[in-house]
């Protein structure tokens, strides 16, 4: 035979034929175990059917008899439903079943309680609040210098033994940026809600930020009645530049030109009351003197800071 005439070598199994036999060879093993379940299927269910139809026969057999006066009532052997017994554990479940929306909705208003008990107790409370609205960066890093100054010179307003001042960076300057309007906004707003409240007394700006949100009149107090013949009492509130402020708080870069306002008690927003504002006004003007003439409020923190 020519060699141009030998036979090719068979080629093996495509990877395409194998699959396709590995799929159909489980296919067939499949339609024969469903056909098997449906043969069991209905061999139960003709199963159950003679059962039921023996039992109708028997019934009426015994009806017919009772009919004719051969047996009587008594006589009839009436099938009694077996009675159930459950373990504990199918009673709770049943319990759980049936009860399952009351227990839910009991669950979901304790863990609530749960966490607003938690939320009121863990909260610290400031015994003062201070919002700096003047536009210098460098604020947004000293928070903490002046709220551990000003905590010293702080008395335990609301009875909670512990002495806390809240410092806010909230500055007022508008800006074109989109990062910085966006940043902007969210400190507004927080201003906005510090505004209507009575916690917040403190306000520690310049006029230009004042007058950015309009709170160059009739919103913060005259001082001139509080600190009688001082100089560094102005329209607006006590300037910075006439204290050792900058020095305690390590920061000797403070514009000359801020002041520290004290907002003018009166009724607040919803939920709140000029009584409250009243006492809150108090305690921040009496922590404002003590820091001024060196009172320590806080001996623990006058004694830590001396430590150091």
């Amino acid at each position: 035979m020519p060699e141009n005439e030998k036979k090719s070598p068979k080629k093996g199994k495509s990877f395409m034929d194998v699959y396709r036999e590995v799929n159909a060879k489980e296919h067939a093993e499949e339609l024969k175990r469903e056909a098997e379940l449906e043969a069991q299927r209905a061999e139960r269910e003709r199963r159950q059917r003679e059962n039921y139809e023996a039992k109708l026969r028997q019934e009426r057999l015994e009806l017919l008899k009772l009919k004719q006066g051969v047996i009587a009532e008594e006589e009839i052997a009436y099938e009694k439903e077996p009675e159930k017994h459950y373990t504990i554990w199918q009673r709770i479940g049943n319990f759980f079943y049936h009860n399952k929306i009351y227990i839910i909705f009991g669950t979901l208003l304790a863990a609530l309680a749960a966490f607003l008990i938690y939320d009121y107790v863990s909260t610290v409370r400031p015994d003062a609040v201070v919002m700096i609205i003047a536009s210098d960066g460098e604020f947004n890093f000293i928070t903490e210098d002046i709220s551990s100054l000003l905590g010293q010179y702080c008395a335990d307003n609301n009875g909670d033994g512990k002495i806390s001042v809240r410092v806010s960076y909230l500055p007022a300057a508008p800006s074109e940026d989109s990062v910085s309007m966006y940043y902007q906004q969210a400190d507004q707003t927080k201003l906005l809600a510090e505004f209507q409240g009575t916690e917040a007394i403190m306000v520690m700006g310049d006029y230009e930020a004042c007058e950015v949100l309009g709170i160059t009149e009739g919103v913060l107090a005259d001082l001139s009645g509080y600190f009688p013949d001082d100089e560094n009492v102005t329209e607006l509130g006590y300037m910075l530049s006439g204290t050792d402020f900058a020095k305690d708080i390590g920061y000797e870069g403070l514009a000359d030109n801020i002041f520290l306002g004290f907002r003018q008690p009166k009724k607040g927003g919803f939920g709140t009351s000029e009584k409250d504002f009243q006492k809150n006004f108090d305690n921040a003007i009496e922590l404002w003197r003590n820091y001024l003439s060196g009172n320590v409020a806080d001996p623990a923190a006058d004694a830590d800071k001396t430590a150091e």
